[in-house]
């Protein structure tokens, strides 16, 4: 009986954690969205400089919150968006739109398919 008992518990603590992991993920890919939308616009109204400090803002937050992230995520994954950040602030830097915008595009992409991978599907849990 004890076993059981066991077992029940183990699932009830991996439900739990995968809950968190899932509404941590979900309410981040939100805020990371919205920031790359709000800079899209910065950059597509040629204002490079608020685009920039957006996406530095941005950029921070995802290295703060990567950390935990990688804890169920696969670390290329995580490393991708990272550069893609990175590629954006250099390219908000040079004013250049079109690579900027692309860029993020890709980031979102990224950001999504983060959030993709927790949500609880047979395929995901399979």
């Amino acid at each position: 009986m004890k076993r059981a008992w066991i077992a029940l518990g183990l699932i009830a603590a991996s439900l739990i954690v995968g809950g968190i992991d899932y509404i941590y993920t979900a309410t981040a890919t939100k805020i990371y969205t919205e920031m790359l939308s709000e800079a899209d616009e910065h950059m597509e109204k040629n204002e490079a400089y608020e685009a920039q400090s957006l996406t530095e803002r941005l950029d921070h937050r995802f290295n703060e919150d990567k950390r935990i992230m990688q804890i169920f995520s696969f670390h290329s994954e995580i490393d991708a968006v990272d550069y893609d950040l990175a590629a954006m602030k250099r390219f908000a830097q040079t004013g250049n739109t079109a690579d900027y915008l692309a860029t993020s595009a890709q980031a979102k992409r990224r950001i999504l398919s983060l959030y993709e991978l927790r949500t609880p599907k047979i395929g995901n849990i399979l």
